[in-house]
């Protein structure tokens, strides 16, 4: 179905759109390209092994069934960018306010790796390094993903297609952002669309908290089909669903203090950092997804953030002692964010960060090794000796902290 489509589309512009009820209709049957819920609901015997995922219906799927997880790789196209970038093109649409764009902006600029400024910067856990993961996927010719993500253009779009949205309006939003002359249309490129928590789309807080899709390709600007991406902010509509664990769920009893300040923004970088994984690793719906249940490199990790995750409880994480706020990773000018782990399709395992230069010792959560042994982010905790009590000792600037209430055995 999707092949016919893409062979009967050829001749459309760059940028253009399939007609509304085309495009609609091919959206609504790619759930591939949709993220769950970030909120895993465990069934009453939930194991540590299984995560789960709220439906439409409000039931309990597995996301990582019990099967043996195969991302295959469908022979097509991944985004390998121009001189090993990719640029991220960014549209608001509504209303941000002027930190929300800035913590936004500060993120996007998280993926060099320079963009860390903390003294033993090969010891601490970046958005740099956990993109890295992301280069474990190749294309027919061996090419990897692209080694960073860049700031692309960005535009303000003030609800051109009003408050209440369908996925054929996502499309126009691109569409317009592209003929902007700092943006442009490149298919090496990366479009996403940010809509601000008065916005309404299809099917946000029902069944998805973001989505990536393309366009189809050029017969006159370069024959190019455009990956994009959109996320909604769900500050206000269903932080519970897309914000977790910034609001309660699971085992997780009491909200974690969002590193940011706004559990809506803080919500919504998750999203963005599990669509432009999967946008990465399957842009055309012909990349890297599990045959079947069409998971991609981030969904088939949903709810995972740190050691020890499972349904209902993110995982140990790094908490700011001074605001105590939970994180896993650093990024431009010393932010702080929460990632979710995305799938290594080389040990077959979620991973939260990657670490190359360790003589091939595996990691296994978000904190970052060294030859001898893995080391928490002050130089004097070990951090097996803080996983065992779960607190980092006095004078440490962060704490591993276990959050929720793990089941007993």
């Amino acid at each position: 179905m999707l092949t016919l489509v893409l062979v009967t589309t050829l001749g459309l512009v760059c940028g253009s759109m399939l007609p509304t009820s085309q495009a609609d209709m091919v959206l609504d049957a790619l759930h591939t390209h949709t993220t769950a819920f970030m909120y895993p609901t465990p069934e009453p015997n939930a194991t540590e092994d299984r995560l789960h995922s709220s439906n439409n219906g409000g039931d309990s799927n597995p996301i990582v069934p019990d099967e043996p997880i195969i991302l295959d790789y469908h022979h097509g196209p991944i985004m390998t960018g121009k001189n090993e970038m990719i640029r991220l093109n960014v549209v608001f649409y509504g209303t941000f306010s002027n930190k929300q764009k800035a913590t936004l902006r500060l993120f996007f600029r998280s993926f060099w790796n320079n963009a860390v400024e903390l003294e033993q910067n090969g010891y601490w856990p970046t958005a740099a390094k956990w993109w890295q993961i992301t280069r474990r996927y190749v294309d027919l010719h061996k090419t990897p993903i692209a080694r960073s993500i860049v700031p692309g253009g960005e535009m303000q779009d003030w609800y051109s297609q009003g408050k209440n949205l369908r996925q054929s309006n996502i499309q126009a939003i691109v569409n317009k952002a592209m003929k902007q002359k700092d943006i442009g249309c490149d298919a090496r490129d990366m479009y996403l669309v940010l809509t601000s928590d008065d916005v309404l789309v299809e099917k946000f807080c029902m069944s998805m908290c973001g989505t990536h899709y393309y366009l189809f390709p050029s017969q006159t600007e370069n024959a190019q089909m455009v990956p994009y991406g959109w996320v909604g902010n769900p500050g206000k509509q269903c932080p519970g669903l897309c914000s977790w664990p910034y609001a309660p769920g699971g085992f997780v009893k009491q909200a974690l203090i969002p590193p940011n300040g706004d559990v809506g923004i803080d919500g919504m970088i998750i999203t963005i950092a599990n669509i432009i994984a999967s946008m990465a690793t399957n842009p055309y719906d012909s990349g890297y997804y599990q045959e079947g249940s069409h998971l991609e490199t981030a969904a088939v990790c949903q709810g995972m953030f740190g050691t020890g995750s499972f349904s209902g409880y993110p995982g140990e994480l790094l908490v700011d002692k001074a605001t105590k706020a939970s994180f896993n990773v650093y990024g431009a000018s010393n932010a702080k964010f929460l990632l979710p782990w995305i799938w290594n399709p080389v040990t077959k395992q979620c991973a939260g960060q990657s670490c190359f230069s360790c003589a091939g010792i595996a990691l296994e959560s978000w904190s970052v090794c060294t030859p001898v042994q893995l080391t928490s982010l002050h130089p004097n905790i070990n951090i097996a000796q803080a996983h065992r009590s779960s607190k980092a000792k006095e004078g440490s600037e962060v704490d591993i902290k276990r959050h929720g209430k793990t089941p007993s055995t």
